[in-house]
């Protein structure tokens, strides 16, 4: 085998396990919704995956795939990586996520002081809400539920099914 061939079966292997197009795009959808809300409400700062922010314990720094600062919270100058948790932390999950990887994300999430988690599983389409004052308990919301930015983002609600009509995405009943 050569070497051309090796570094492009390295690469393939590389990319299955990268997040896929229905991962940026769910994504980057809620992160629309929220944005525009958050904005017209003046509620804050939405932040994409490659925001940086502080937590308590092991992996001290973690980049949510999606999250909002309440602002309230936010520093006087925003161009310094963030030293403290944010008010939501969302995590759009993959094929390849280790689910005691999730879990420990959002213990630790919940010990920074994270007040809201959303935890979106594109195979099923569901999401799942882990509230600070619940602990782990979770609240997992179907297809026809609404997303709820309870007052954390006050007023924001948002179908789940929003999420997961994107063009070419296959199914549930075809993933199942």
């Amino acid at each position: 085998m050569s070497q051309v061939e090796t570094l492009a079966e390295y690469e393939d292997e590389e990319l299955q396990e990268m997040p896929s197009l229905e991962h940026g795009a769910i994504g980057i959808r809620l992160g629309r919704y929220l944005d525009m809300y958050v904005e017209e409400k003046g509620l804050g700062l939405v932040c994409n995956s490659q925001t940086t922010y502080r937590f308590v314990g092991q992996k001290p720094t973690r980049l949510p795939d999606l999250s909002f600062v309440s602002r309230e919270r936010l520093p006087v100058r925003i161009d310094q990586n963030a030293d403290f948790a944010p008010d939501l932390a969302v995590e759009v999950l993959s094929k390849g996520d280790d689910v005691s990887e999730i879990d420990q994300k959002i213990l630790q999430y919940q010990r920074s002081g994270v007040r809201l988690v959303w935890v979106i599983h594109p195979a099923i389409q569901v999401v799942d809400v882990y509230r600070l004052q619940d602990g782990l308990k979770l609240q997992r919301l179907l297809p026809d539920d609404e997303l709820d930015g309870e007052s954390v983002i006050p007023g924001f609600r948002l179908k789940v099914s929003r999420l997961f009509e994107l063009p070419n995405a296959p199914k549930l009943e075809d993933r199942i």
